[in-house]
């Protein structure tokens, strides 16, 4: 039995023997490696090798696992079967890590360019970008470009989102009260409340109006992407009013102000009802209650009623001085010694009864009662009666000479003198006659 185990183990030991013998006589197989890009890390049946390309030495006949690795690309692996002493060749297109990256844009629809080649329009899903940093830049009619950085690390989805900002400013407008119309440099725009969008960059010229108010303007300075609000309280025009009295001169008065003396004309009068009182001596007052629409312009006038009279006062002769309820009024003028004065008029006389004394230097005086109406207008004609108070003497030519007392009534142009020697008598003495004329004291002296 013994014999037999160990007969057993000589075999096996000499097969193996031989075995080795025949390994160690069959040649090594080579695998040359190569990638695109190189310098991709090399693992073969586990063991790291060196970066490609490669020629991998002392390879055995079967199957051989070959792994290829580079930064940025996705890993291969491969298996190869070699044959005894085979010399084979492994070329390998490495594939880069691609991140995903979603582009979303205000406004939408905004055209995307990724490192400078246009990619489509925002939102924007972008799946075969390698990793590393890229530039990325939105662009849309009205709005400011903009560029962004964005980086892909991994595969991770990246989002970026960019705000575009308009490349012109916007006007919001409105104004108290609403429906009002909006010009904006001269260019109609609609009616408040409103929105004006794309307004260049610089100073404009607002207009907000509306009828029966003032117009709201200003100037506006915008830049772009930026938004202004403007809301303009306009005001109501003021109404026009024209006082006028007859006759002028009146005091008036609105809402109880004193506005001047007419004719008055109010430029600044707010629409609504206004209480108009006219105020002159001598005639009633009136009061009118007149109504006044927005903008409007009126005219009243008033024909003023007198509340009292008038005196109308001509004498003969003239230079009779009148007072009325004893005060001196005047003095009659304008007219000769038997001719009628000019019209003294004595305006305004309250209504009743007053009295006038005429008066004159060697006249009897006049002293009567009238009677006054209202609007009444009472003529008195007076002819003044003479004293007769010799206030002259006249020296005629004679043997001897003459002289002759009495009142002058008057001295012509031809020397000849007229003289009342006594009441209502009157004689006339030639120029060539008269000697001299000479007054006769007041005292008689």
């Amino acid at each position: 039995m013994k014999a037999t185990i160990r007969k057993l183990a000589l075999t096996a030991l000499a097969a193996a023997g031989l075995a080795a013998t025949a390994k160690a006589q069959a040649p090594d197989g080579q695998l040359r490696v190569a990638t695109v890009p190189d310098g991709a890390m090399v693992t073969c049946d586990g063991v790291l090798r060196d970066a490609t390309p490669i020629t991998v030495k002392g390879l055995g006949a079967g199957d051989h696992l070959v792994v290829v690795q580079k930064p940025g690309f996705l890993e291969a692996r491969r298996t190869i079967s070699l044959s005894a002493g085979q010399k084979a060749a492994l070329d390998l297109a490495l594939a880069p890590v691609t991140g995903l990256a979603l582009v979303d844009t205000t406004p939408a629809g905004a055209e995307v360019e990724v490192a400078g080649a246009h990619r489509g329009t925002a939102p924007l899903l972008i799946t075969d970008l390698g990793l590393g940093r890229y530039r990325v830049k939105a662009s849309a009619t009205g709005y400011v470009t903009r560029e962004v950085d964005m980086e892909i690390k991994d595969r991770i989805p990246v989002r970026v989102k960019i705000a575009l900002v308009s490349d012109s400013a916007k006007l919001i407008v409105s104004s108290t009260p609403g429906g009002a119309a909006v010009t904006l440099n001269g260019i109609n725009k609609g009616v408040t409340p409103c929105s004006i969008e794309r307004i260049p960059s610089g100073t404009s010229k607002l207009v907000i109006s509306l009828p029966d108010y003032r117009p709201f303007q200003q100037e506006i300075r915008l830049e772009a992407g930026e938004e202004q609000k403007v809301d303009a309280p306009l005001k109501e025009l003021p109404g026009a009013l024209s006082i006028l009295t007859s006759p002028s001169g009146a005091k008036v008065y609105v809402d109880d102000q004193l506005r001047g003396q007419a004719p008055v004309v109010l430029d600044t009068v707010p629409a609504g009802s206004h209480a108009v009182r006219v105020e002159m001596g001598g005639y009633d007052t009136q009061t009118r209650t007149i109504d006044l629409a927005k903008s409007q312009t009126k005219a009243e006038e008033f024909q003023l009623v007198r509340n009292t009279g008038v005196l109308d006062i001509v004498t003969v002769p003239a230079g009779v001085d009148v007072a009325l309820d004893g005060e001196k009024k005047g003095t009659t003028t304008t007219g000769g010694e038997k001719q009628p004065s000019a019209p003294l008029h004595l305006d305004p006389v309250t209504t009743g009864q007053h009295k006038i004394l005429l008066a004159k230097q060697g006249f009897y005086s006049v002293e009567k009662v009238v009677q006054v109406d209202k609007g009444q207008t009472v003529p008195i004609r007076e002819l003044m009666k003479r004293k007769f108070t010799p206030d002259t003497v006249v020296r005629v030519k004679g043997s001897p000479p003459e002289s002759l007392a009495g009142c002058l009534s008057q001295r012509l142009a031809n020397g000849d003198v007229e003289l009342e020697t006594k009441p209502g008598i009157f004689k006339t003495i030639k120029g060539d006659d008269v000697l001299s004329v000479e007054p006769i004291p007041a005292d008689g002296k």
